[in-house]
């Protein structure tokens, strides 16, 4: 059974074989004879079993699978090129996948520094360019000062003396005082220009008066500076897209500065201002330039009149009731509030004697002494170190104020400590003439902390009491050549309140320890 199946398997391929030819012949063409298409050589006998099969057929059948082959080569390499250029376009993806990851990354902390370097750059190219131009204007101010130090080789030699000696004195310092130093400006001409367009020349010459001493006392330097800022204020236009008040205020600041520079303010001349700037707050909006001008020289006026001339006034008429007849007073140095007082009481004909203690380096009893004298009061006139001996025939002590503090500390000028310290050792009662507008918020209980330096040259001795005398009989004419020596000339002193009997103001006769309740009481604008 196995041998009938196999025989009739191989009967079918015969014929399946066969019938490809036969099929692949027709594919050929017409043309072919039968017997190719049969794959039978003429001369053979078609009927015959016996085929002899020529070697060339099985060379056309190869010839036949290599051009169906080489068909299909080209088709391969079709796809082979289009794998690879798949594969290509794969790995330029993934490139860029990568790139835009990378990018992504840089976005987050390398652009940051690209960024952050860039702007470095930009900076150092800037500070470069700056740096230039610093250079430039150096160079630039080296030849004026080389053309202006040209003339100063033809100095005589007094002049570089001078000049050494004003350096030895910026270095000649107290060390306990050393935060009270300031610069001088005895010479302010040739420290600023006179035509500075911050400073008025009012406040310009101001500032010359005050640091030469020509005007001297707290109600004198106040009221300088008040007629000085009228004038400031009457002169002051406003700048364009600025308000009146505003500005004002602007311009106020740096003529103030130049003041402090020449000489350190006194309580008066702080709260003065202050005054003035609040005046400024309470300006309409809707006013006109000129109407705020006049309004502020108006609260000008108003303050002089109210806080320094009428108030003078009440503390003469409450002093004027102190003073009996025959009585003995003594005053120190020279203060125009007292003087006032002891006008108003000479007016109703009370006889009195005023003995005035005077101190170096000002003298400025003798100014006082000369103001009684005319008035027609008898006078005595002793230095300070001579108060002990008259102390005993005094009745009553009368003293000025530069100032009263929250502590009931009196504030005033060097040597009044001194002279309330004799009249308690003695059981002398001691009133302090002092204007409300005098009393300040500061806490102080020494000399060390807020006080004022003065010129140690005139410790050697003042103009007038030397007029007799050349500078180089003076025993302490050549003081900074001694090394170990420093003079120190302090300007106030500070009275504790258990030395002071009662302050004299216009509102009344008060203890020292009221002041805070005045300042609680009094309007904050005053």
């Amino acid at each position: 059974m196995q041998s009938d199946r196999k025989s009739s398997s191989t009967k079918h391929d015969t014929a399946a074989q066969s019938r490809k030819s036969v099929h692949t012949n027709q594919k050929r063409g017409k043309d072919e004879p039968d017997f190719a298409r049969a794959n039978i050589l003429p001369g053979t006998d078609v009927q015959s079993n016996q085929f002899d099969i020529p070697k060339k057929i099985p060379v056309k059948v190869e010839s036949d699978q290599k051009r169906i082959e080489t068909k299909k080569i080209p088709e391969k390499i079709e796809s082979n090129q289009k794998k690879t250029e798949t594969k290509k376009e794969g790995e330029i993806k993934e490139k860029e996948g990568s790139d835009k990851n990378d990018s992504n990354q840089k976005s987050k902390a390398q652009l940051r520094a690209e960024r952050r370097e860039k702007q470095e750059a930009q900076r150092a190219a800037k500070q470069q360019q700056q740096l230039e131009k610093l250079k430039s204007q150096q160079d630039a101010h080296k030849q004026t000062e080389k053309s202006v130090k040209l003339p100063e080789k033809s100095q005589s030699k007094d002049s570089k003396a001078k000049e050494q000696g004003k350096d030895a004195k910026a270095e000649r310092r107290v060390k306990l005082f050393s935060h009270l130093y300031h610069n001088s400006f005895k010479n302010i001409s040739q420290t600023i220009g006179v035509s500075h367009p911050q400073y008025h020349m009012s406040i310009v010459r101001l500032g010359v008066q005050y640091s030469n001493r020509v005007i001297l006392g707290s109600n004198a330097r106040c009221l300088a500076l008040l007629y000085t800022l009228k004038d400031l204020i009457a002169d002051y236009e406003t700048p364009p897209q600025k308000e009146f008040s505003r500005g004002l205020e602007a311009y106020l600041q740096p003529n103030m500065d130049f003041l402090q520079q020449c000489r350190p303010h006194s309580v008066s001349m702080v709260n003065a201002p202050r005054y003035i700037k609040w005046q400024l707050t309470q300006l309409s909006i809707e006013a006109t330039d000129a109407e705020a001008r006049q309004h502020i020289l108006e609260a000008i006026d108003q303050y002089i009149s109210d806080q320094i001339g009428k108030a003078a006034e009440a503390i003469g008429e409450v002093v004027k009731d102190k003073i009996d007849n025959n009585d003995i007073i003594l005053v120190y140095a020279c203060s125009s509030l007292v003087l006032s007082a002891l006008k108003i009481a000479l007016d109703t004909k009370r006889k009195f004697h005023v003995i005035v203690v005077d101190s170096l380096p000002w003298l400025e009893g003798r100014e006082m002494l000369r103001r009684l004298v005319s008035m027609g009061v008898q006078c005595s006139y002793v230095h300070l170190s001579a108060a002990s001996f008259v102390m005993r025939q005094v009745s009553k002590v009368l003293l000025g104020a530069h100032a009263l503090l929250a502590n009931g500390y009196v504030m005033s000028r060097a040597g009044t400590s001194q002279v309330a310290l004799l009249a308690h050792a003695y059981n002398v009662p001691v009133l302090v003439c002092c204007e409300t507008y005098k009393f300040s918020e500061r806490v102080q209980t020494d000399s060390i902390v807020y006080n004022e330096l003065a010129d140690p040259d005139e410790l050697i001795g003042s103009r007038r009491a030397g007029e007799r005398e050349t500078g180089s009989e003076r025993p302490l004419a050549n003081w900074r050549d001694i090394p170990s020596l420093s003079l120190l000339n302090l300007v106030y002193d500070v009275t504790p309140p258990d030395l002071v009997t009662a302050v004299v103001t216009e509102r009344a006769i008060l203890p020292c320890t009221s002041v805070p309740v005045i300042l609680r009481i009094k309007p904050t604008e005053c």
